[in-house]
């Protein structure tokens, strides 16, 4: 098969497994407290009709009509998914493939992440669909989300996701099942970013992290990739896939340690392997790491809030304290970035809404200027005299807020709204007051962060991003 015909069955296959037509799921239960029930719940009103469940003990479940085994679907779905007793697995995929089913999602666990015995028993799966020319994804895992199509084939808790999913243009690939379950509802309950696609891989048996980034090469939907991973199925692959995105990717890495390995190993059933040499293949690859889950949460969010050309090394710090600058300055150094040298003009600018006895410079300590000025014309005043210096190339500011400064804060920051790629905020103050603020600054292509240093990261990411496609 020619590489054209290759690329193209595999877009196929993906999309069946993404966006599916038609769904079974077998292990379907009436029993709400479970997870049988939860993805037919979820299912519904993307399937409508050809939403199959399948379970000999149930005539009905969620209006649909339930069907006693595989053999007696009205149609070879485009996915089935098995949330069924793991020994039951094997056979249930022979069931599929004689229906005429080439997509199977196993969200079952005991699988290889139980030890020798489940590893047997997933490979007994594997030969069966191979058997039948059935592709597998999991098992051991919680399933896809798809945000533009609104389809959750998951075991998610039905309902909870309905008024926090919003689409948008980051795919997630997570090797993990209740991690990225945790770790979904947090982006979506907190608006870190809108979701493309999210993809919870598991033990990956058949389809894998290969098969999803060279399928997200592709997808117009798709603009920054972030993953977990406790090792890579197939560096070679790897590292072609990654060469082919042309898109940001972000990835968090378990199992780095000797104890983290172990625990890898009965997750997922995962070797991962020597950590320095994993280590020196994603920097020849230059993917950004992240080291634990927030962090790849929040440089995401900054991919996919900054579009377009990005900033660079020279950063304008705006702070309301004399020790948050400092911190600031230090974290510039450590990503490899500088305080900006300030222009003539630009101190002469800052010096009409500071006190006489203060000497701008960067840091920029607004507080004289507050003090001076007020709040407002303080912020806007020095933010337009930065914009408009040739030697500023990104600017962080500080903000502190409370109740009664909370309103309108936002408007403070109007002279960065052209500036998508080159500003960060960092709020402290009163945390009750972070979330409406956050949202609105964040609508204008401005990451907000809880830690300097999370701002500071980000702006380096997009700095060396934006390199690294102008050198491509």
């Amino acid at each position: 098969m020619g590489e054209l015909a290759k690329k193209q069955r595999l877009f196929q296959t993906l999309e069946g497994f993404l966006k599916p037509r038609s769904v079974a799921v077998v292990g379907a239960t009436a029993d709400s407290q479970k997870g049988g029930y939860a993805l037919v719940a979820n299912l519904l009103s993307y399937c409508g009709e050809r939403l199959y469940p399948v379970n000999p003990k149930y005539r009905e479940i969620c209006g649909r009509p339930c069907y006693a085994s595989v053999h007696e679907l009205p149609e070879a779905v485009d996915l089935a998914i098995l949330f069924v007793p793991a020994k039951e697995v094997p056979n249930t995929i022979a069931q599929c493939g004689k229906r005429g089913v080439s997509r199977v999602m196993i969200q079952s666990a005991g699988f290889a992440e139980t030890g020798e015995p489940g590893r047997m028993l997933q490979e007994r799966c594997l030969a069966e669909a191979r058997s039948f020319g059935i592709r597998l994804w999991g098992p051991n895992c919680m399933g896809v989300l798809n945000g533009h199509t609104r389809m959750v084939a998951s075991f998610m808790r039905p309902h909870v996701w309905e008024d926090i999913l919003r689409p948008g243009d980051v795919s997630v690939v997570v090797q993990s099942g209740m991690a990225s379950a945790g770790f979904l509802m947090q982006v979506m309950s907190e608006g870190y970013f809108g979701l493309s696609k999210a993809c919870s891989i598991g033990n990956r048996s058949d389809i894998n992290e290969c098969d999803l980034l060279e399928y997200f090469a592709g997808d117009q939907h798709t603009a920054v990739v972030a993953m977990y991973l406790e090792s890579v199925s197939d560096p070679p692959r790897f590292r072609k896939a990654v060469e082919k995105l042309g898109k940001p990717l972000l990835l968090l890495r378990g199992g780095v340690s000797q104890g983290g390995a172990k625990a890898a190993w009965s997750h997922t059933g995962t070797l991962a392997g020597n950590a320095g040499v994993a280590e020196g293949f994603f920097r020849q690859l230059s993917i950004e790491r992240a080291y634990d889950f927030l962090e790849l949460m929040d440089l995401t969010k900054a991919l996919s809030a900054w579009k377009g050309k990005g900033g660079g090394k020279k950063v304008a710090v705006v702070t309301f304290s004399g020790a948050a600058g400092i911190v600031a300055s230090d974290h510039l150094e450590s990503h490899g970035m500088a305080l900006a040298q300030l222009s003539r003009t630009t101190c002469r600018r800052l010096k009409e809404v500071f006190p006489p006895w203060m000497e701008p410079s960067n840091p920029v300590d607004i507080w004289p200027a507050i003090e001076k000025s007020g709040r407002e014309r303080a912020y806007l005043e020095t933010l337009r005299a930065l914009v408009d210096d040739p030697g500023v190339e990104a600017i962080d500011v500080h903000m502190y807020v409370d109740r009664p400064l909370m309103e309108g804060a936002w408007k403070l920051l109007e002279p960065l709204a052209s500036w998508r790629g080159r500003a960060t905020l960092w709020l402290i103050g009163d945390s009750r007051c972070f979330r409406q603020v956050r949202e609105k600054v964040e609508a204008m292509g401005i990451p907000v962060y809880g830690e300097i240093q999370r701002g500071i990261r980000a702006l380096a990411l997009k700095t060396r991003e934006s390199r690294t496609s102008q050198s491509g």
